[in-house]
C-alpha cells in the first residue's frame, strides 16, 4: 500500500508536475502524487495544482496552491505548507538571521527548522528577500537579526525593512564568535554567509530603534 503523506501533487500536466516535485525536492518535503480527482477525496493537508485543474481539487476542502507560487519565493511558499501541516496552535515565531558583507547571508527560520539559507549580492536584493518573507508568511510574531559586522550596511538594512513593516523587531547582533575562518573549507560557495547568518538568528541582540542608532 502506497504511504500517503501531508502534501499531494496533483497535476496530469507533465512540465508543471516537473517544476512542483523539484521544487519540493529542494525544500525537502515528502509529497504523493495524485490526479485532481485522487486529490479531492484524499486526506492530504495541502494539495499543490495547477490554475486550470484547482477546480477539480475543490479548494474548499482544503489547503490548495498553485504550481506558480512555488517558483518565485519557495520560502513563502515552504512556510505555508509547514503552517498548514502544524496547524494553528503551533509555535510560528518567524527569525531571519542576516549576515551583512560583500556577500550577504540570509537565513529564515519558521516552526522550528531553517526554511531558506541563501546569499545575496546587494543589500537591495536582500531587503526584496526578507520583505517577500516577512510580506507573505503568516506569524504571531517577527523577528529579523542583522549582524553588526558591517555596522554602516546592518543599520541601512535595519531601517529598510522598519520603514516598510513597523510591526517587525529587528535586532542588531554581535557577530564576535559568528564567522568561520576563511581558510574552511566552508567557506567555498557562500556556505560561510549562510551558516554565519544560521548563527546570527540563534542570537540575541539589541532593539533597533532609528533614534538611538545612526546610519
Amino acid at each position: 500500500m502506497q504511504q500517503q503523506y501531508k502534501v499531494a501533487v496533483a497535476t496530469v500536466r507533465g512540465r508543471p508536475y516537473y517544476e512542483i516535485t523539484h521544487a519540493l525536492k529542494q525544500m525537502e518535503i515528502k509529497y504523493d502524487s495524485l490526479s485532481p480527482e485522487e486529490a479531492a477525496d484524499s486526506d492530504c493537508k495541502v494539495v499543490i495544482t495547477t490554475r486550470d485543474e484547482i477546480d477539480i481539487v475543490n479548494p474548499g476542502r482544503k489547503a490548495v496552491m498553485l504550481d506558480t507560487e512555488l517558483i518565485k519565493y519557495p520560502a513563502v511558499a515552504k512556510a505555508k505548507i509547514l503552517k498548514s501541516i502544524a496547524g494553528s496552535q503551533a509555535d510560528d515565531q518567524l527569525t531571519i538571521g542576516i549576515d551583512p558583507g560583500n556577500r550577504i547571508g540570509i537565513s529564515v527560520m519558521y516552526l522550528h527548522e531553517e526554511i531558506a539559507s541563501i546569499v545575496e549580492s546587494s543589500p537591495a536584493n536582500a531587503v526584496e528577500q526578507i520583505s517577500a518573507v516577512l510580506g507573505g508568511v503568516i506569524s504571531h510574531r517577527k523577528v529579523v537579526k542583522i549582524g553588526d559586522g558591517n555596522m554602516r550596511m546592518a543599520l541601512s538594512m535595519a531601517w529598510a525593512i522598519k520603514k516598510k513593516f513597523y510591526n517587525v523587531e529587528v535586532e542588531i547582533v554581535d557577530e564576535h564568535g559568528t564567522s568561520i575562518p576563511q581558510n574552511n573549507e566552508v567557506n567555498r560557495r557562500g556556505l560561510r554567509d549562510r551558516m554565519s547568518a544560521r548563527t546570527i538568528a540563534f542570537r540575541h541582540g539589541r532593539p533597533y530603534n532609528v533614534q538611538k542608532f545612526k546610519t
